[in-house]
């Protein structure tokens, strides 16, 4: 089984171990019981005695941190349906295939919008090539190709090119998206891993690209689609990633319960009907 990066994040989405608001309930929990062992009064020790629920409720909270210091975590259903779906083309034999008018402009115009943010920002930045040094990344199940690989700035670049002047995001806070996100942290893991060196930050910029004209639909306005009017400033919007330690050990324990699940499911399949 190999995890691609373009569809990796279901499995890195969400938080391990106590919500915040589990994480409060265990502490009440903890302080009744406290205040129950050391009260004298008869009627107030009977009143603060943890009822069944109660109980069964410390022990499933106690549980959850237990495993976490174990690094033993519950995949989410996404992230579950990913893997199956990984292990399914593994037994099965297939490929999947996927197209829209989105991901093939995206596909089309992935240069010109590279050569937008490298107008803007006076850069020279490739979109990485076969030939390239880091075209494909490869560690341990996990392999990706990145759009660009900085060496200098120790960055991970990724393009996406909206589709239409209204869907483009304009300002950072509406273009954080967490899939895009975990796609730039897995590459930034992977090389970290696969170097030794410290490739902790990466940006995913959108950009605004000219829609080649056999992709716009009748329906849509020519104007939606022509960005030449548009100043350069307003057609890229860059968002920051970081990779810190904590996503480290989050996606070390992910990859770990992913494995796992997929040896799982592996056997049930090739045991099923014997």
């Amino acid at each position: 089984m190999q995890l691609r990066t373009y569809n990796i994040a279901p499995l890195f989405l969400g938080t391990d171990g106590l919500t915040d608001s589990q994480a409060a309930e265990l502490s009440k929990l903890q302080q009744r019981h406290a205040d129950f062992l050391t009260e004298e009064d008869p009627k107030k020790r009977a009143k603060l005695k943890l009822t069944e629920k109660m109980e069964a409720e410390y022990d499933r909270l106690v549980n959850i941190v237990h495993n976490l210091s174990e690094g033993k975590v519950e995949l989410s259903q996404g992230a579950k349906t990913l893997i199956r779906e990984y292990v399914d083309e593994e037994l099965y034999g297939y490929k999947p295939t996927f197209s829209s008018k989105e991901t093939e402009k995206g596909n089309e115009v992935e240069g010109d919008s590279i050569d937008l943010y490298n107008r803007l920002f006076f850069k020279d930045h490739k979109k990485q090539k076969p030939n390239d040094k880091y075209y494909e990344l490869r560690h341990g199940i996990i392999v990706g190709h990145p759009d660009v690989v900085c060496e200098l700035e120790k960055k991970v670049k990724d393009a996406k090119s909206a589709w239409n002047k209204k869907t483009f995001p304009k300002l950072p806070e509406d273009a954080y998206n967490a899939t895009h996100v975990w796609q730039v942290k897995t590459y930034l893991y992977m090389l970290k891993m696969m170097t030794g060196e410290e490739w902790r930050h990466g940006e995913v910029f959108y950009a605004l690209a000219d829609t080649p004209e056999g992709l716009v639909p009748e329906w849509e306005d020519d104007s939606l689609h022509v960005m030449s009017n548009v100043p350069l400033n307003m057609r890229l919007t860059v968002v920051d990633v970081e990779l810190t330690d904590a996503d480290i050990e989050h996606m070390e324990r992910r990859i770990n319960a992913a494995m796992k699940f997929a040896a799982e499911y592996k056997e049930q399949l090739l045991n099923k009907n014997r």
